[in-house]
């Protein structure tokens, strides 16, 4: 039988760890009702053997006069019996959660949601068939137009697995492989068929990184129908032997997380499969012994998360829910994202299919009409919720829409990436000059294949912050299968292609490829490559409270021009390059200096010369006091030893410099050193000139960056400049900042406690909402703070002086002024 996405058995199988036997059913008590849920007597006890017997168990140290037991004594005496029967006190047992994964291509995107370094990994293949007979229910798979076997879906499920659930530890996760089908088999066929498919695996992988992942010694062969059949215990005795080898077992945790454990086994017993923190907070607040800390709580939620037994995000947004049953999330999962063939006779949901396969959108009234169904009620109780993670985890991406005032609002639909079927037949790419309009950038994979689902979230990333182009005389969406075409200004569009072993990115200009601007390129390849990396990294941390970023992941490549199998040139052989490179396949001719564009140009801040009256030769600006903007841009300028240096040159003590806290940003901290000697002895830019001089610590001319960005006068129409930014022209702007989001934020005149803030919300480093935070936050609080009027001019000015052309926020407003 098919697997409709993913089914989860939890609390049905255990593991005594001392005898290495499986046991079946209920262990932990799941069945007890919570004391915040139903009507429970409550026993006091006061007897002091009692109590110092719960604190030991509990490892609680205060003082505890009284005890209030939330259970029955019919309740205590029916579970007591149980356990003596089965022995259960005398047993260390271990729960084994199985999670049911459907091989279906649709929920690619939505897997790697569950899949978590701390688990032993499956897979099942029919052993009636060898490892190249044609498979009969075929399914996409990145590389393989044609028929597809069992080869093919084992290289890719095994390269999937260890992509998104790669650890700190070598040689894991453990992936067993598992032979069913026995019984269609001759029995004197049988070991020959046994020893022939382990034997062509081990083949297939011997040579690789991933044959260290592999559990395929005890050459499992079962029939699955046959409860009786001896392998089917074999398969137990792995998966205890393997648990046992997880770089996790035996792991400590705290006496003081089981009462909480047990309540949440209660109330997902009373099908309560989601509460909010406030209610998590009051049940914690209520526990006998000892409630939970503030962090305590934060480290058990994320601990119960990365071992699966319940999802919790601490993301803004998100962090107020706490879902006790992960099925919830899958079943919501399941009722948009899934195979046509459990949509059957379900004419809504049929519809929303074949919606998403044709345009890659479904419409929020659509899954409105699902969800208010008695079947799917569950959903619509929690909708915001259930949406708003999957839109964390672009599954859902809600595309960018804006009324009148340039002021956002809500759209009405959600792309889907993963479900989108249609084939690019627009002719595009194979439009007038194409070759001549357009620069190529590849990312390509270290491993052996990229995952659907890393693409599908790629582009749910370019669709989050770009919008779709629409082209032809239809005003066609240009959304397809694993590619599509984005507008980046109103003459030039971004085409991003998902292949099986890199993802290709052009930029292409209405005209001509020399009007592309080179902090364009530059800021939207630092983007993407962050966006990556992002994306990697969340496929470990979702399941985990841990980050592990895979070592190069993606080699960053320049693509020649032609959009037919394009050449490849690394970026270390743009050093031999002079002039012009040639591609060897296609015979055309590259500007350096124009595929050099993707390049961030590299800031020139030592100059031998200035302009004539530059600020280091005026004593008048000499004899000023800097201001701490001046402060600021001197502290990026240079490291923490030259900051020390030049503060003792400038009068401070070197125990002074070693006193000032430093915070762990030496950003931070080089700019309180300098601001300590300005404020302590009057520091003026002169004294800053002659420290540089006496400390060697490069050219005076440093100082004129310190006061560069002289107005800007532009071209036409001035006053359009002075208007307040909208949320359009925000998003608009937010990725063509790029890394230069710290000096960004301090030419916006904010000081460094306002970048502690915003960072500490944006430890993912999405360079896209780090700017973005950063704008609003000058906009909607600095400007109102300081009674300031927020305008484009300001914006334009900051994007100067952190070395980004003004024609680049022209060109991405054009339309809008």
């Amino acid at each position: 039988m098919s697997t409709d996405g993913i089914d989860l058995y939890n609390g049905l199988s255990y593991m005594d760890r001392k005898s290495k036997e499986w046991l079946g059913g209920e262990q932990d008590g799941a069945g007890t009702k919570s004391g915040l849920t139903g009507e429970m007597h409550i026993e006091t006890f006061t007897k002091p053997g009692v109590i110092r017997k719960l604190r030991n168990i509990f490892g609680v140290s205060k003082k505890v006069k009284e005890v209030k037991v939330s259970i029955t004594k019919e309740i205590f005496l029916e579970k007591s019996s149980k356990v003596g029967k089965r022995q259960l006190h005398n047993k260390q047992i271990a729960p084994i959660i199985i999670w049911d994964f459907g091989g279906q291509d649709v929920f690619y995107s939505t897997h790697q949601t569950f899949l978590t370094y701390r688990a032993i990994y499956m897979i099942v293949l029919d052993g009636s068939r060898t490892l190249d007979d044609p498979c009969p229910y075929e399914q996409y798979l990145p590389g393989k137009n044609q028929h597809k076997a069992a080869r093919d879906y084992l290289l890719f499920w095994i390269n999937t697995i260890v992509t998104y659930c790669k650890g700190s530890n070598q040689g894991f996760p453990k992936i067993m492989v598992v032979l069913t089908h026995k019984d269609q088999v001759k029995a004197h066929d049988v070991e020959e068929r046994r020893h022939e498919i382990f034997a062509e695996i081990n083949k297939m992988f011997q040579q690789t990184p991933l044959r260290q992942h592999l559990v395929i010694e005890d050459k499992i062969f079962v029939n699955a129908k046959d409860k009786n059949d001896t392998e089917m215990e074999k398969i137990k005795e792995v998966i205890i032997s393997e648990s046992e080898k997880q770089p996790t077992w035996g792991e400590l945790l705290p006496k003081c997380f089981i009462p909480l454990e047990l309540e949440f086994a209660s109330l997902t017993k009373l099908n309560i499969p989601l509460i909010t923190l406030e209610h998590l907070k009051k049940i914690n607040s209520l526990q006998p012994i000892r409630p939970l800390s503030e962090d305590e709580l934060k480290v058990f939620l994320k601990f119960q998360h990365s071992i699966g037994k319940l999802l919790y995000f601490d993301e803004l947004k998100l962090d107020d829910r706490i879902v006790l049953s992960p099925t919830l999330l899958i079943d919501a999962f399941k009722s948009i994202v899934t195979d046509r063939r459990f949509c059957k006779k379900d004419r809504n949901r049929e519809e929303i299919w074949d919606a998403m396969g044709m345009k890659g959108v479904v419409l929020k009234q659509a899954i409105h009409e699902v969800w208010k169904r008695k079947k799917y009620a569950k959903f619509n109780k929690d909708k915001d919720y259930l949406l708003a993670v999957m839109t964390h985890l672009d599954i859902l991406v809600e595309p960018k829409r804006y009324d009148s005032s340039r002021t956002r609002i809500p759209a009405d639909f959600y792309y889907v990436a993963s479900m989108v079927r249609a084939i690019d037949d627009s002719g595009y790419l194979q439009s007038a000059g194409i070759t001549k309009r357009n620069i190529a950038l590849a990312f390509q994979s270290s491993s052996l294949m990229i995952p659907p689902a890393l693409s599908f979230r790629f582009i749910s990333y370019c669709l989050s912050v770009w919008a779709v182009k629409t082209y032809g005389e239809t005003n066609r969406d240009m959304l397809f299968h694993r590619s599509g075409v984005f507008t980046i200004d109103p003459s030039l569009d971004m085409y991003i292609l998902c292949e099986d072993d890199k993802i290709t990115v052009r930029l292409v200009h209405a005209r001509t490829n020399a009007l592309i601007m080179r902090d364009i390129a530059s800021s939207i390849n630092e983007c993407l490559t962050s966006a990556l990396e992002k994306i990697s990294q969340l496929y470990i941390r979702t399941s985990s409270d841990q980050s592990h970023t895979n070592d190069a992941s993606f080699v960053t490549s320049i693509c020649c021009n032609s959009p037919y199998k394009p050449c490849i040139l690394q970026f270390e052989s743009l050093a031999h390059v002079e002039e012009i490179w040639k591609c060897p396949t296609h015979g055309i001719e590259h500007n350096i200096h124009m595929i050099k564009s993707w390049i961030p140009r590299k800031a020139r801040i030592e100059e031998d010369r200035c302009e004539p009256g530059c600020p280091v030769t005026n004593e008048e600006f000499l004899k000023e006091l800097p201001s701490d903007l001046h402060l600021r841009r001197l502290s990026l300028m240079y490291i923490s030893n030259e900051v020390r240096e030049l503060a003792i040159h400038l009068g401070l003590s070197a125990t002074d410099v070693d006193n000032t806290i430093n915070t762990g940003d030496p950003k931070i901290w080089n700019f309180e050193v300098i601001r300590q000697c300005r404020d302590s002895h009057a520091v003026t830019f002169k004294l800053i000139k002659n420290a540089i001089v006496c400390a060697g610590k490069g050219n005076i001319h440093k100082l004129c960056k310190l006061v560069k960005g002289d107005f800007i006068y532009f071209d036409t129409e001035p006053e359009k400049w002075d208007v307040v930014p909208t949320e359009e022209h925000i998003d608009r702007l937010v990725p063509l900042v790029g890394k230069k989001f710290f000096p960004f934020l301090i030419e916006h005149d904010m000081d460094f406690h306002t970048w502690e803030r915003i960072s500490h919300k944006q430890y993912e480093r999405d360079l896209v909402r780090l700017n973005k935070d950063i704008l609003e936050e000058w906009r909607n609080k600095f400007c109102r703070m300081h009674s300031l009027k927020p305008t484009l001019r300001k914006i334009a000015q900051s994007f100067s002086n952190i070395g980004k052309n003004v024609k680049i926020v022209e060109n991405a407003l054009l339309d809008l002024f």
